[in-house]
């Protein structure tokens, strides 16, 4: 796929990906997009900071959770995880797939319940990402595969404000898979996120590089079997908080 094309805006069927269909997609267990396996991109560009750090817990968040494994490998290396996902339904089978021990509190305040690892050092908020507003610790990193894309486009700006009051300045590290592909005949999910898109999002509070673009066609499809695309990539990029 050219720069051009993967940095000019594209016409998309439209489809509501709000909180609703996503709740509907795991209590219906259509979830195509739910990797069975630590992804490749995470095991190229988080694992070795995973396994380098000697000296301190790291913390990793994962904004649109779900069930990822990407966390348990966050967790095997000895670091903390932190997770936000609105489906109650997809961190209890969390938990229970992966034999997480865990226990729940109410947080009335922030109205989100808080599941949390009794034996292992993971906590989940159950929410919607766009008006999270708890105060966290500090987050070396964060892993958004899967949750900038699965949005509404409209939605792009509160879930980009939530992630920038997660980022401590010049620390903590986005790491920001996008997906681009020229396929007009495909609906969303995933949305269209191009080098624009991120650059109009994070350009002006960020610094943002573009480490790699991996093609993603025959895993995609696959592994959603929903609907085949022509071709699909994912560009991931490494997104930082300039100072004031």
């Amino acid at each position: 796929m050219s720069e051009s094309s993967s940095d000019k805006e594209q016409t998309q069927p439209a489809n509501d990906t709000n909180l609703n269909y996503w709740l509907d997609s795991w209590q219906n267990n259509k979830i195509g997009f739910h990797r069975k396996i630590i992804s490749k991109l995470f095991q190229s560009y988080l694992i070795p900071k995973l396994t380098s750090s000697e000296q301190k817990q790291l913390c990793v968040v994962f904004p649109l959770c779900g069930k990822t494994l990407d966390m348990i490998a966050v967790l095997d290396n000895g670091h903390r995880v932190i997770g936000i996902e609105g489906s109650q339904t997809a961190i209890n089978a969390f938990f229970n797939e992966n034999n997480i021990s865990y226990e729940i509190e109410n947080d009335e305040s922030n109205q989100c319940q808080i599941y949390k690892g009794t034996d292992r050092p993971i906590t989940i908020y159950c929410t919607d990402f766009c008006s999270f507003n708890k105060t966290l610790p500090s987050i070396d990193y964060i892993w958004d595969r899967g949750g900038l894309v699965a949005i509404n486009p409209l939605d792009r700006e509160p879930y980009r404000d939530c992630l920038l009051r997660m980022m401590t300045r010049e620390q903590t590290q986005l790491f920001l898979v996008a997906i681009n592909y020229n396929d007009p005949d495909y609906t969303p999910p995933p949305h269209i996120l191009s080098d624009d898109n991120v650059n109009n999002l994070f350009g002006n509070e960020c610094s943002i590089e573009l480490l790699e673009v991996h093609d993603e066609t025959d895993e995609f499809n696959g592994r959603v079997g929903r609907q085949a695309i022509k071709q699909i990539e994912e560009r991931i990029h490494l997104v930082i908080r300039k100072s004031k």
